[in-house]
């Protein structure tokens, strides 16, 4: 009977053969395919991230950033407004008080709100009111009257002497460029395309026959004032002068004539013929410069001035005249 072989046994110690089996290509094509994807997404997923701030960032400077902008010279343009309304009344309580020596310190700011980093506050400038021609007699704001003694009649006249005015310019980028006026007394806005609007009007009030006239006047030349810092407007008053009429031995004899000079003139026309108190009045306007008088005038810088002449009958007259001493800084 033939005797199976079988595999001798392994003994303790003997090395144990072990066999790999070989990747085939298939399994080498897919490895390599899936690190190649790997490889793929980084740069893929960098350019839409980059794409995706761009477009971020063109779209807040192309909508956000001008109407936010917009809307940050629109209010630098209404806080102005306010700071010179400030002004301007303070000026007339410090006069009608008979104040002298009173002083008063105003802000004005230059620069609207910013929008960093894409966008800095736009400037503005203070400049003294350019208008007025002296020498050839043009004055901002005066009274001519005539009065009844028992002397005979004599024709009088409030001292013709330089004004008081001031103008911010308003350099906006993002909505129309303006100016905001301190124009004897009275406060103007006016912008490229509209017609110059009196805000606050001058310290001239008619009540029934009695008018009252207190006008502000500038004994010196201000400095000008640029940039985006907030400049400071300083008034000390130096001296008062009135006339009032009747007064014993005198009476009014005939109408007043309120003449004014400004290269707003027609802000001062609309504001008077809009008041039932002047509707007796007679208001005529001539522009000396340009067509500073018509209602479809448009605000150009540099425009000269017009003259605006009130004929107004009164019995009883009263004209202060404030001299201010003004520092700007």
């Amino acid at each position: 009977m033939r005797s199976r072989s079988r595999s001798p046994a392994l003994a303790c110690g003997d090395p144990i053969l072990t066999t790999w089996a070989r990747p085939g290509r298939r399994s080498r094509a897919r490895r390599w395919r899936r690190l190649g994807h790997r490889g793929q997404v980084a740069p893929v997923a960098t350019v839409l991230g980059l794409l995706l701030v761009v477009t971020f960032i063109a779209s807040y400077l192309t909508t956000t950033l001008p109407n936010q902008m917009a809307i940050n010279d629109l209010n630098h343009d209404t806080l102005v407004q306010n700071q010179v309304s400030q002004l301007a009344a303070v000026a007339t309580q410090i006069a009608s008080a008979d104040a002298v020596g009173g002083q008063a310190t105003f802000p004005v700011s230059l620069g609207s709100e910013g929008a960093p980093p894409f966008a800095g506050p736009d400037s503005s400038l203070l400049v003294p009111q350019p208008s007025h021609n002296y020498t050839a007699g043009f004055y901002a704001l005066y009274a001519n009257y005539s009065a009844t003694s028992s002397a005979g009649t004599q024709s009088l006249s409030a001292a013709a002497v330089p004004g008081a005015g001031f103008v911010v310019e308003l350099r906006n980028t993002y909505s129309s460029s303006a100016e905001v006026a301190y124009d004897e007394g009275a406060v103007i806005f006016a912008e490229p395309g509209g017609v110059p609007i009196m805000e606050d009007p001058p310290a001239i009030t008619l009540s029934g026959t009695t008018l009252a006239i207190v006008e502000p006047v500038f004994t010196n030349a201000l400095s000008s004032e640029s940039g985006t810092a907030t400049a400071e407007v300083a008034l000390r008053l130096t001296a008062i002068q009135s006339v009032t009429l009747p007064v014993t031995g005198f009476a009014l004899s005939a109408n007043v004539v309120l003449t004014i000079y400004s290269p707003y003139a027609i802000a001062w026309v609309n504001y008077f013929e809009s008041q039932t108190s002047f509707a007796s009045a007679t208001i005529t306007c001539t522009a000396l410069a340009s067509n500073v008088c018509s209602s479809s005038y448009a605000y150009q810088p540099g425009h000269g001035n017009g003259k605006v002449t009130m004929t107004i009958p009164v019995t009883s007259l009263t004209v202060t005249q404030a001299f201010f001493s003004v520092t700007v800084a």
